[in-house]
Formats: C-alpha cells, sequence, structure tokens
C-alpha cells in the first residue's frame, strides 16, 4: 500500500497527528484538509463447489468437492487457496467473485449465498484486505488454468488442506448435509 510523505493534493509535507482516535498522517494547510485514511483493500473470494453424484444401493449420494487454485503470484506463492481477487471499479462483489473464479479457474458458477466478510491482514504485499466470502455452486466444466495461477483442482473435504478446514468448518457442514 502506497505510503504518502507528502500531500497527493498540494505537495505539502504530510504530518502525523491524533485524528478521530487514531494515529494519522495529515496536511496541515488549513485550506488543503487532506487526511490519509488507511482503508481496506476490497476482495471478493469464491468457496467453489462441485457436487459429483454416486450411485448407492439406497439411491444416489451427492458428495461435495472443494475447487481451490495453486497460487502463481504473491501472497503466499505456491500455496493452495480459493479463488479469490480485488473487486474493480463498477462492479459488485458478486460480480467480481464470479469474474475471479472464471479467470483463475475456467470455470463459470452460481453463487449459492454470502459466507461471510473477515478482514485479513497480507503482510507480504497489500495489508489489510476485507474480503467477502461466497459459496458457488459450480458445473462440470473443463478447468483451465488461470495467468496467475499454478495449478487448478477439486478436493474432496478429507483432503483440504488443514486450514480450510477450520477457515470453512460451518460451510463445509452445510455443504455435506446438502449432499
Amino acid at each position: 500500500m502506497k505510503e504518502y510523505q507528502y500531500c497527493p493534493l498540494c505537495a505539502t509535507r504530510l504530518e502525523v497527528g491524533m485524528i478521530e482516535g487514531k494515529e494519522r498522517k495529515y496536511c496541515p494547510k488549513p485550506v488543503c484538509d487532506f487526511i490519509n485514511y488507511k482503508n481496506p483493500l476490497p476482495v471478493a473470494l469464491a468457496i467453489a463447489v462441485k457436487y459429483e453424484t454416486h450411485p448407492l444401493p439406497s439411491g444416489k449420494h451427492q458428495s461435495p468437492k472443494f475447487l481451490l487454485i495453486k497460487r502463481g503470484v504473491s501472497p503466499r506463492k505456491g500455496t493452495w487457496a480459493f479463488p479469490a481477487g480485488f473487486i474493480e471499479v463498477g462492479e459488485t462483489p458478486e460480480e467480481a467473485c464470479l469474474r475471479e473464479l472464471k479467470e483463475e479457474t475456467g470455470a463459470s458458477g452460481q453463487i449459492v449465498k454470502l459466507v461471510g466478510a473477515v478482514r485479513l491482514e497480507d503482510k507480504e504485499v497489500y495489508g489489510d484486505m476485507l474480503v467477502l466470502q461466497y459459496l458457488v455452486k459450480v458445473g462440470d466444466e473443463e478447468l483451465i488454468i488461470g495467468h496467475e495461477v499454478e495449478d487448478v483442482k477439486y478436493f474432496d473435504i478429507a483432503n483440504l488442506p488443514g486450514h480450510y478446514v477450520d477457515f470453512c468448518r460451518e460451510i463445509i457442514e452445510e455443504v455435506q448435509k446438502e449432499g
């Protein structure tokens, strides 16, 4: 995140003071009134699920699989993650969620619901982020590895990386009940 030294409006050197209960940089010129508020970056994340149908003696059973990407860029390059990205100017969080899913995996989906909103801090690149998490149902499309991605694959619940089991415990339970 850009760290201002000078006012972006009038080029005066910024000062530091207590403003609205927080230490913030501000422009000391009374006619300018610039305050350097640091707001979190908005991110949309897809908890993408595909249901596979399996025949059983008692009838058909659906087992959920979660779609993850292996990150090809920082932050956390090389780790498995849910498809996600920044919400761009002029798009809704839902549009951003489905756009990022398509860009990173080639899959289209339908948003089922907003799962939650969490604050994440990325110390590597971006700083504070506000992440809107959506449950997204995807179909049987062929997966395509996006340009910022090393790999794309579906995981059974039993094979999800450990931190995702904790991160999504409630949604995993809900998805299992539907199956």
